[in-house]
């Protein structure tokens, strides 16, 4: 922990409080005095002159959990002024695991998140068994570029308890109770709370992972744990429209009694259902309305979707064919491509299902961005409408030819899958029931770079457009997720909270597109976002960012929720 004076800028507080100009000291990692003209008193002394200070900023839906091993500056989020990420988000955490179970939870998380499974083998030690095993285990890592918090995962507790029966069935009465006591150590451990999944991740092989097969006997036990302690839940809803607003009645109905914050993911403005964004926040209002303390998370990203050929989720509602075709091996692939019943079934199902994560049903939204062959290289830029108009076959038929012409490693895009209008984008950042998040952080690294919903939100939404004002966008991201997710003395500048903090202009920021960057501990490749522009990015008045460089230094802990 450094000592720091940051001078000559406006202070935004976290609060929602109007702008005002002012100084801020911090000292021994702490706040200690703000205020105008403060004297320098042997500390490092920033210039923010022109510039906006603020806390810093807080994204509650990642998943670098297993990032940390291998990268722990968690590049390139200081570079976009966040400060404090949570991870163990849609019911995956590392932990508690028995170690017979170690590669079964590997591979769930790496088909969910859509991670490279070689790199998970080489650099997670896999050292720890119970929750607090996993804390001690991340806290020997010699500090990280951010403050980092932890949820524990449905999947993992059932899966500890029940073994393989938590894939099928609900838990007895002991295993209810068991499962609530290991969740009760894993949160007196340090665990912020608990995430689950309803109604939408499976396994590779098709199976609805565990917290889906839970009863409310068996959520209504771990919400007790949960308001017992004063944390609170996450949890990914189905998403279809009727199966969402199901999934969030039914959390709402659990966690009412017991008054119990809870906080879900998938709402999205789509072109082809304007309404529909709209819709769900209302429904989320009149929760709120009515006394359930239900925050649905929204991000202002458009989802361009890159395809990873080599696993993951891209093309999951082509369950049959597409979807089966990127899970196997590149012998497999070249057979499934060529085989003349898998392509009848594969254009079936093309035009049988309404949507995907990739959008089939618009070849003019499926980008080719890169080619291995020279003469394919005047396609770059094209889209699959213009190739099926060149090669006039099915649309299936004519990207499986595609692949099967690029070594079946093309690079493709689904552009904007979601969020691809801007006003309806603003006006989910902007509802007053909604909370900024569900950035995804550190998955899907190779669809993907979700870093960087802060910076887009102050640009367009804030600097551009106007949708937010800056005090508003800042506490959105800051002050009020502090206070929901209990983050104690984090996401305000007040003396005696945490030394966070972020200096930048708005008028220096840029959010650029991602970029393949080959540095993963493999040498395999992963979308990175570039910088965003900030002066400086602070962890309890160390920096760690410095316009656009990361400094090496590691200030940030994995914080433990007090018990």
């Amino acid at each position: 922990m450094d000592n720091l004076l940051v001078r000559g800028g406006s202070v935004v507080d976290g609060t929602g409080s109007p702008a005002r100009p002012s100084d801020v000291r911090v000292r021994d990692g702490v706040i200690a005095e703000i205020g105008v003209g403060l004297r320098p008193d042997g500390e490092r002394v920033i210039d923010a002159s022109g510039a906006y200070v603020t806390p810093g900023f807080i994204d509650v839906h990642t998943h670098f959990d297993p990032t940390l091993f291998w990268d722990p500056m968690c590049d390139p989020m200081p570079q976009h002024g966040v400060t404090t990420a949570l991870v163990g988000n849609c019911s995956l955490s590392l932990a508690p695991v028995r170690p017979a179970d170690r590669a079964g939870l590997a591979a769930l998380f790496c088909y969910i998140e859509d991670l490279p499974r070689e790199v998970l083998d080489t650099a997670l030690p896999w050292d720890w068994e119970s929750y607090g095993d996993y804390l001690d285990a991340a806290g020997k890592r010699g500090g990280y570029g951010l403050n980092v918090a932890g949820l524990v995962g449905h999947n993992m507790l059932r899966q500890y308890v029940m073994g393989e029966q938590a894939w099928d069935r609900a838990a007895t009465a002991d295993e209810r109770a068991l499962i609530a006591a290991l969740l009760a150590g894993s949160l007196d451990a340090g665990a912020f709370g608990m995430s689950t999944s309803l109604g939408f991740d499976e396994d590779r092989a098709g199976r609805p992972v565990p917290s889906r097969i839970a009863d409310d006997a068996e959520f209504a036990a771990l919400i007790d744990v949960l308001a017992d302690r004063s944390r609170f839940m996450t949890f990914i809803p189905g998403q279809s429209g009727r199966q969402m607003r199901a999934d969030v009645r039914r959390m709402g109905d659990l966690c009412r009694p017991r008054d119990l914050m809870h906080s879900w993911i998938g709402i999205f403005h789509t072109s082809d259902k304007p309404n529909w964004a709209r819709e769900m926040l209302t429904f989320a209002a009149e929760l709120q309305a009515g006394g359930i303390r239900s925050y649905p998370q929204v991000s202002p990203r458009t989802l361009d979707i890159h395809v990873n050929w080599n696993g993951g989720m891209s093309w999951m509602g082509l369950q049959e064919t597409w979807h089966r075709m990127v899970q196997a091996t590149p012998g497999d692939k070249q057979r499934m491509l060529t085989d003349p019943q898998w392509r009848a079934q594969a254009r079936a199902e093309w035009d049988q299902v309404p949507r995907t994560m990739i959008p089939h049903r618009h070849p003019d939204r499926i980008r080719f961005v890169s080619v291995t062959r020279p003469h394919n290289e005047k396609w770059v830029g094209s889209t699959l409408a213009d190739l099926v108009i060149a090669h006039a076959g099915h649309p299936s038929d004519v990207l499986a030819d595609w692949l099967l012409d690029n070594d079946l490693t093309p690079g493709v895009v689904g552009v904007g899958v979601s969020n691809a209008d801007a006003d309806g984008v603003a006006e989910t950042l902007s509802h007053p029931a909604s909370i900024i998040a569900n950035s995804d952080a550190g998955a899907h690294l190779a669809m993907m770079c979700a870093i960087g919903d802060t910076t887009l939100t102050l640009t367009r939404h804030v600097r551009d457009r106007d949708d937010l004002t800056l005090e508003q966008a800042v506490h959105k991201m800051t002050g009020q997720l502090a206070g929901l997710f209990g983050f104690a003395d984090r996401g305000v500048l007040r003396e005696g909270a945490a030394g966070d903090v972020v200096v930048f202009a708005l008028n220096e920021l840029e959010w650029k597109r991602d970029v393949f960057v080959s540095d993963l501990p493999t040498g395999a490749a992963r979308l990175r976002r570039p910088a965003g522009g900030y002066r400086m990015t602070a962890v309890a008045g160390t920096i760690v960012q410095e316009f656009g460089e990361l400094t090496g230094a590691r200030p940030g802990c994995f914080l433990r929720a007090a018990r």
